[in-house]
């Protein structure tokens, strides 16, 4: 099997043009792309950016052949299964994906036995961080939830705010926001940090979580944008609760329409 990556070919290829214009290597990826375009990194919208690099790299690097196989990924465990049932002669060199936290979990730790490298735009939960084993040969070229959370430290910092409420939309299938706010739940140990769970269809009453997190100074929520108007909604009519803050963040979260912090 092909290793591309290592470090005699690497170095040939970027410190001796000449030597690596005369290698000849088949290199065989694995693609997990799920078929369902409410994605942003579905099949449709994915592949045409691979087939593109695969095509500078031909152009550039005649001697290497990348041969693509793509696979689908929509089931959360149709992309470790279809690893795992892969002939031991036919693994992959390379593996690119999955995005998902819960299918990327079981294909990155059979990569990693298996000592096969993969690079995902996703997988940005905190327990993805650890590279001493299970997820030694996973890199992230996207930042994790984790970075983003420094944000909101650098933000507790300047304010000088000293606690923190988390308002988490739980849909208990993909887990977005739970894992989104995990990042910032983590870093943020020196708070006093309190947190609440939104049930995916049940109505919850910010009243009631006002009047029970009464001394908070940061509340944050990423939720649905439904989710999102209505805290809006009702925390307007709520004027008793920090009606000294009315600064209000907004930024994407991965698979939800808005994650918000509002104080």
């Amino acid at each position: 099997m092909a290793r591309f990556i290592e470090p005699f070919l690497f170095f040939s290829v970027i410190f001796n043009p000449v030597l690596a214009d005369s290698l000849t290597e088949e290199i065989d990826v694995l693609v997990f792309l799920p078929q369902n375009n409410s994605f942003l990194f579905s099949h449709a919208r994915v592949a045409p950016a691979i087939r593109y690099a695969q095509d500078r790299l031909r152009a550039e690097y005649p001697g290497f052949h990348f041969n693509i196989h793509f696979e689908n990924s929509d089931s959360a465990n149709h992309a470790v299964f279809t690893l795992a049932d892969r002939p031991c002669g036919q693994k992959p060199d390379l593996i690119l994906g999955p995005v998902r936290e819960y299918e990327a979990a079981g294909v990155v730790r059979l990569a990693s036995h298996w000592k096969i490298p993969v690079i995902s735009a996703g997988a940005l939960a905190t327990a993805f961080k650890n590279k001493e084993t299970e997820y030694s040969h996973l890199t992230r070229v996207a930042p994790s939830y984790v970075k983003m959370a420094e944000t909101f430290t650098a933000m507790f910092e300047h304010f000088t705010w000293k606690s923190a409420l988390l308002l988490i939309e739980d849909d208990m299938r993909e887990r977005d926001c739970y894992f989104t706010l995990e990042g910032v739940y983590h870093l943020m140990d020196d708070y006093n940090v309190e947190f609440e769970i939104i049930h995916e269809g049940v109505p919850f009453k910010v009243e009631d979580i006002f009047k029970t997190n009464q001394g908070t100074e940061g509340p944050e929520i990423c939720s649905g944008i439904a989710g999102i108007a209505h805290y809006i909604f009702d925390s307007r009519k709520y004027r008793s609760y920090n009606a000294g803050h009315s600064r209000m963040e907004s930024a994407k979260c991965k698979d939800v329409d808005v994650c918000t912090t509002v104080t």
